[in-house]
């Protein structure tokens, strides 16, 4: 990475690390009129997590573990109140998750799939529809895996493609494949909860806080469309500028040689395919099930009654006895009980592996649901509500849904996307509530704006890596991501719109 967004990373580091501790010791120390004293603490607490989320000024983990803990002493609630969220079952999700991606990613069970599809003679058939199974591959996997992983994965095959092919291997093309991989690796990550953690914060925080979980097919079915019209956009957007191949022998042979140099599939894949079609099918079954029944209703309401076929189906037995944080966590626990070599007492997934996994994602997102239950059990939430209804006015569902969007959108290019969601998540919560509007659209359209952010490196990971490769200008990035940000905004809140 160049040396301009180390220095102005350096910059934000210092600045927060010196305003952070200023505003907490502000707060304390000047209260805020008409806050009882617990709220007025915590609100000092908020002012310091959200800088040094923001800024950066120390690992965004520690600060979610120092911010929570800061509450105890200070009398905001016990011990047991504010930890108790780092055990919340959307924990679990994230940590079955991030083992059968680890899973996939260490046995190269996504490589052999983009390596698969890639050596399809319809891939090969023109430049564009090369990097169309580009595009639509890595937003596929990234549904599944972490953007980064996804991003770091399929930029080799896409520098292999630019090599075997010097036709294609302009500045311009270069630049839009690896522009196509990055933003499509974000794009791919709302598609469902475990895509990206500002997915599951928002379903997190939306159980804990309002009592009104999503479930896994629920999620899918709102952001799947946003995924396939984003993904279009960006083939439109990052299109080569070759109508066809000079040579496409020599595509075919570097790729078919990265493919035979796999070998055969090997017992850890099998097992990671298995689990992860089986983890699939449990998480999406109870939802497939539950549309077919209300398309019934509409067709035959007299056919068959909806809890006789749920109990047949087995999806009340799903919903509980097995939800699907239960899933995500047995999915990745059986990683370690399938066998790839029993003679040597090989397993699918090793501790050693699995600790190569997001924790600081998972810390984050505790530490997140631990200040925003604290939110609303002080009463903070009521008065910010009520604070910012007084300065707005009462604004209506599609104009919150508006403000959430943009505001999100705005702090995702500063700050990560994990801290984004949990600043502006249970906020635009508080503010639906007292507005007595639904909460579900709000934090729906917040949470998945949070996961957007393309104008920077430091927006995102797979951004930074992008511009790490050199080949993308960051005049090219910040066009590109420009655009993005607004077709991506206006079409949220268009789907908000044509779903509720």
């Amino acid at each position: 990475m160049s040396d301009a967004p180390a220095e102005a990373a350096t910059l934000r580091h210092r600045l927060g690390f010196a305003l952070g501790p200023l505003l907490f010791l502000a707060l304390l120390l000047f209260p805020l009129p008409g806050l009882p004293l617990p709220a007025q603490r915590l609100c000092a607490v908020l002012a310091l997590a959200i800088v040094f989320w923001v800024s950066e000024a120390i690992p965004m983990a520690a600060t979610a573990l120092l911010c929570p803990a800061l509450c105890i002493p200070l009398g905001v609630a016990s011990d047991r109140e504010v930890l108790a969220p780092f055990a919340h079952p959307s924990i679990y999700l994230f940590l079955g998750s991030f083992l059968l991606a680890e899973a996939m990613r260490s046995h190269g069970l996504d490589r052999r799939i983009a390596l698969w599809l890639l050596t399809r003679p319809v891939v090969l058939r023109t430049p564009f529809s090369l990097f169309a199974a580009i595009g639509v591959l890595t937003a596929a996997l990234s549904m599944w895996m972490s953007n980064v992983a996804t991003t770091a994965m399929m930029l080799p095959i896409a520098r292999s493609v630019l090599q075997a092919c010097p036709e294609l291997a302009t500045a311009r093309n270069r630049t839009n494949l690896v522009l196509l991989v990055a933003f499509g690796a974000s794009v791919g990550g709302l598609g469902t909860p475990v895509g990206t953690p500002p997915n599951i914060i928002t379903m997190g925080f939306l159980k804990q806080l309002t009592g009104q979980p999503i479930q896994f097919f629920d999620w899918m079915q709102c952001a799947v469309p946003l995924v396939v019209l984003l993904t279009a956009f960006l083939l439109w957007l990052f299109r080569p500028h070759e109508r066809a191949f000079g040579d496409v022998q020599s595509l075919r042979a570097v790729l078919g040689a990265q493919r035979q140099a796999l070998g055969p599939v090997a017992p850890g894949e099998r097992n990671a395919a298995l689990v992860f079609g089986s983890a699939l099918c449990l998480w999406m079954w109870p939802g497939l099930v539950d549309c077919g029944l209300a398309l019934l209703q509409r067709l035959a309401p007299d056919a068959i009654a909806p809890d006789t076929a749920r109990f047949w189906l087995g999806t009340a037995w799903l919903k509980a006895h097995l939800p699907e944080e239960t899933v995500g966590l047995f999915a990745g626990l059986s990683l370690f009980l399938l066998p790839t070599d029993w003679r040597r007492w090989q397993f699918t997934l090793t501790w050693r592996q699995a600790a190569q996994i997001d924790w600081a994602t998972i810390l984050l997102f505790g530490g997140g649901l631990s200040l925003g239950t604290l939110i609303f059990q002080t009463k903070l939430a009521a008065a910010l509500g009520d604070g910012i209804t007084a300065w707005l006015g009462h604004p209506g569902l599609w104009t919150l849904i508006a403000v959430g969007i943009v505001a999100s959108l705005v702090l995702s290019e500063a700050a990560s996307n994990t801290a984004s969601a949990n600043v502006m998540v249970p906020l635009m919560l508080a503010l639906a509530q007292q507005s007595d509007l639904p909460v579900a659209p709000v934090a729906l359209a917040t949470g998945i704006a949070c996961s957007f952010g393309f104008l920077l490196p430091v927006s995102t990971g797979p951004n930074a890596m992008a511009y790490a490769t050199g080949a993308v200008p960051i005049t090219a990035m910040m066009r590109a991501g420009l655009w993005l940000d607004l077709v991506g905004g206006v079409a949220i809140w268009v789907l908000m719109r044509l779903l509720w």
